[in-house]
């Protein structure tokens, strides 16, 4: 089989508009040496026939119920065959055209993660999410999976953890990081990606998993912040319930008025 350089994994349920937009932010790459791989957790609103229309642009497929996305994901990385992966959820869009170009030309080969920027974006405006370094402190993502490569032999050797719902990608990389396995942040931003996730709905949530993985992982007890974290949370959460939606997406642009994209 011919070597391929990326490994583009797109993870769908019953999202059929978001699922074509991913699918054509993917068709634009100028570079073309990559396959892409979707994973549908058996959609029933168009998102099936969708991907057997698009068969030549997908390179290969599984339409079959699993146990949630990072259950998905795992069989993507079952079936791929490149020398990265990168995830994208169905919605979510390379930043341009030129990102796999770019990251070819460069020599990355020594790295085993390489990782840019992200835009986030929201129905009424988008910003920009920088990306930061993993440490031993570290208490959430410092950046989206989104805009993230893979070495495809880490993630054969080490899949997603179905234990986790929302969280198995920070159990992932803070695994990578105390393996010491090599971390690249590049000045780049690689998606766009859709606010409003699973993640964004259910923080609680994903306090809660972040808190149980650093238990593990680490002799610390720095991840008592997270429960300050936890407390503020309740209060955004309650400014949702009290506060008109013109009222949280102004506090929201407030918020990030550095990082506004157009």
């Amino acid at each position: 089989m011919k070597n391929i350089n990326f490994s583009i994994i797109v993870v769908s349920l019953n999202t059929r508009l978001d699922f074509l937009a991913t699918l054509k932010s993917i068709e634009k790459q100028t570079c073309k040496d990559y396959e892409t791989i979707v994973i549908d957790g058996d959609s029933h609103d168009g998102t099936e026939e969708e991907i057997l229309k698009n068969k030549n642009i997908i390179s290969k497929y599984i339409i079959k119920k699993d146990k949630g996305v990072y259950d998905a994901m795992n069989k993507g990385i079952d079936i791929a065959n490149g020398n990265w992966i990168i995830f994208m959820n169905s919605g979510d869009v390379f930043f341009d055209e030129k990102v796999l170009t770019e990251f070819k030309l460069n020599n990355f080969s020594e790295f085993d993660v390489v990782y840019g920027d992200t835009i986030v974006n929201i129905k009424e405006f988008g910003y920009m999410k920088n990306s930061n370094y993993f440490s031993r402190k570290t208490l959430l993502m410092p950046f989206c999976h989104q805009s993230a490569f893979v070495k495809s032999k880490i993630l054969k050797e080490r899949k997603f953890s179905v234990d986790y719902k929302l969280s198995s990608d920070f159990d992932f990389f803070t695994d990578c990081f105390l393996k010491k396995r090599k971390f690249k942040k590049i000045k780049k931003t690689i998606s766009k990606v859709k606010s409003g996730g699973l993640a964004d709905i259910r923080r609680q949530k994903v306090y809660n998993e972040n808190i149980d993985i650093i238990r593990k992982k680490y002799n610390s007890k720095h991840y008592y912040l997270l429960y300050c974290l936890k407390f503020i949370q309740y209060f955004k959460d309650l400014i949702k319930i009290l506060f008109p939606k013109k009222i949280q997406i102004l506090i929201l642009k407030i918020k990030h008025q550095k990082n506004l994209v157009k």
